[in-house]
C-alpha cells in the first residue's frame, strides 16, 4: 500500500537526492502542520538558509502556508496525509509508515523535527533506520487548556522516551530549557537553547500622536492565545483605539460573538489569516499578545522588528525579548485589569509608544536577527554529522554516506 502522497518540486541541478552530485549532506525537515504559525515560519527560514551547505527537503501533514511557500522557493515538499496533531492509533501508525517510506526514499543524513507528533514518530523512524535527528520544541502546551488532559498525561513519558532517539534537543528560549529539564527530558548534554530569529525588513511602523491608535494581535484563534481576555480588557478602556485581530482558528466565531456582546464590534477588526503581516504591523501603534503559554513567539519578534511597543503576558520566554518598562509591558497572564491598564497607558502616551518602540527595534537588531539563529543551528548540524561520522554512527544499509565538507566557520557560537 502506498502511503506516501509526495509533491516534489525540482531544483536547479537536479531533484531531491542529488547530494552525491553536489557533495552536500541531505537534511529532511518535518513539522506536523502546514498552517501559518511560528514553527512553520521557523522551518521555512531554516530550509531556505541552509541550501548553500545542504540538500534540503520538507515534509508536513497537510497543504497550507508552508507547502505553498516551499513550492514558491523551489524547496522539495512532501505531504504525509495521515500526519495530524490529534492522537489516533490508526492514523498515527499510517503516519509512521509514511515517514518511514519518505526517509527510505530520500536517504537523508540528518532529520530536523518540529512539533510533538512529527518529532515523536520521525525520531522513532530515524532511530530504527539509523538516521540521526535534531528536535526543536517550539511550545509546551501540556497541562494547559490548549490540549486535552489525555495529551498532557502522555506528553512527559513520550518526550522522555523520544529524547533517547535523537542527538540534540533545541529549545527556542531559556524558559523552554528549564521546562524540559524540569520534566527530565533528555540528558543535559543534548539540550541547547537557540533563540528564534527573523530576517529584517524595510516595513517599519510610523508612530504618530494619533487619537485613534491601532492595537494589533497576531495569533491563531485557540484557547491558549486568550483572545477572550484581550477583548474584555479592550472593552474596559476609554473609547478611541481600534483593535485588529490577525489569524484564524476554532475560537474565532465565539470571539466575534463576544465582541458583539461587549458592544465593541465596531472597534474590532477580525482580519483572518493574512500574508501581509509586516505591512499590517507597519500601520499599527501597539502590539499585544495575551497568551497563557509561550516559549518565544515569532509574532513578538515581528512587532519588535517593526518598531512597535509590545504588551504581552509574562509567560514562558516572553521576558527574554520584552524588558518590562523598556520596550513594552509584561502583564500577569489572565489579568483583565493589568492588561487594560497597559493598553490605556500606551494608547494615551505617544512619547511612551515611541520610546518603547525604538528600544524594541534596537533589541531586535542586537539579539534576534535570523543570521545568529541560522549560524548556531548550522553549527549543531555539523557537530552532529561530524561526531557521528567520526564515531561510526549507525546508518541504514541503503543510505550511502555523503561526503562531509563543512565550512571553516561551522562551529556553534
Amino acid at each position: 500500500m502506498n502511503f506516501l502522497k509526495a509533491v516534489e518540486t525540482k531544483m536547479d541541478g537536479g531533484s531531491v537526492g542529488t547530494s552525491l552530485v553536489t557533495g552536500k549532506p541531505r537534511i529532511l525537515y518535518l513539522v506536523t502542520r502546514a498552517e501559518r504559525g511560528g514553527a512553520q515560519t521557523h522551518v521555512l527560514d531554516l530550509a531556505c538558509s541552509m541550501r548553500p551547505d545542504f540538500e534540503v527537503s520538507v515534509a508536513t501533514g497537510e497543504e497550507g502556508f508552508l507547502t505553498e511557500a516551499c513550492r514558491e522557493r523551489a524547496i522539495p515538499i512532501y505531504v504525509l496525509p495521515h500526519l495530524q496533531r490529534q492522537v489516533s492509533p490508526v492514523a498515527d501508525a499510517r503516519a509512521f509508515g509514511e515517514i518511514w517510506q519518505l526517509i527510505r526514499k530520500l536517504r537523508p543524513d540528518l532529520l530536523h523535527l518540529h512539533t510533538f507528533k512529527a518529532g515523536f514518530l520521525a525520531r522513532l523512524a530515524g532511530r530504527i533506520l539509523g538516521i540521526p535527528s535534531v528536535y526543536t520544541i517550539h511550545a509546551w502546551l501540556y497541562g494547559t487548556a490548549a490540549v486535552s488532559r489525555f495529551s498532557s498525561a502522555l506528553s512527559g513519558p513520550c518526550e522522555r522516551l523520544a529524547a533517547r532517539w535523537c542527538e540534540r534537543i533545541i529549545t527556542v528560549s531559556r524558559a523552554g530549557a528549564r521546562v524540559v529539564s524540569g520534566h527530565r527530558i533528555g540528558s543535559p548534554s543534548k539540550l541547547v537553547t537557540i533563540h528564534n530569529g527573523l530576517r529584517d525588513c524595510c516595513e517599519q511602523a510610523k508612530l504618530s500622536p494619533t487619537e485613534t491608535p491601532v492595537i494589533t494581535m497576531v495569533a491563531r484563534f485557540i484557547e491558549g492565545k486568550d483572545h477572550d481576555l484581550l477583548l474584555r480588557a479592550f472593552a474596559s478602556i476609554p473609547k478611541g483605539p481600534r483593535l485588529r485581530l490577525v489569524g484564524d482558528g476554532p475560537t474565532r466565531a465565539s470571539m466575534e460573538s463576544l465582541a458583539r456582546e461587549l458592544g465593541i464590534q465596531e472597534q474590532v477588526d477580525f482580519l483572518g489569516n493574512r500574508d501581509d503581516v509586516a505591512s499590517l504591523l507597519a500601520t499599527s501603534d501597539v502590539f499585544v499578545l495575551a497568551s497563557r503559554s509561550e516559549m518565544l513567539p515569532i509574532s513578538i519578534l515581528e512587532a519588535m522588528r517593526a518598531g512597535l511597543p509590545v504588551i504581552a503576558s509574562d509567560v514562558g520566554g516572553v521576558g527574554e525579548a520584552i524588558a518590562h518598562g523598556e520596550n513594552g509591558f509584561l502583564v500577569p497572564s489572565g489579568s483583565v485589569s493589568a492588561l487594560a491598564q497597559a493598553l490605556t497607558d500606551l494608547t494615551k502616551d505617544y512619547a511612551l509608544r515611541l520610546r518603547m518602540g525604538q528600544a524594541g527595534r534596537q533589541l531586535f537588531i542586537d539579539q534576534f536577527l535570523s543570521a545568529s539563529m541560522q549560524k548556531r543551528t548550522r553549527g549543531i548540524y555539523w557537530d552532529v554529522l561530524l561526531s557521528l561520522g567520526a564515531g561510526g554512527g549507525k546508518r541504514s544499509p541503503s543510505a550511502a554516506p555523503a561526503p562531509m565538507h563543512p565550512p571553516a566557520n561551522w562551529q556553534t557560537a
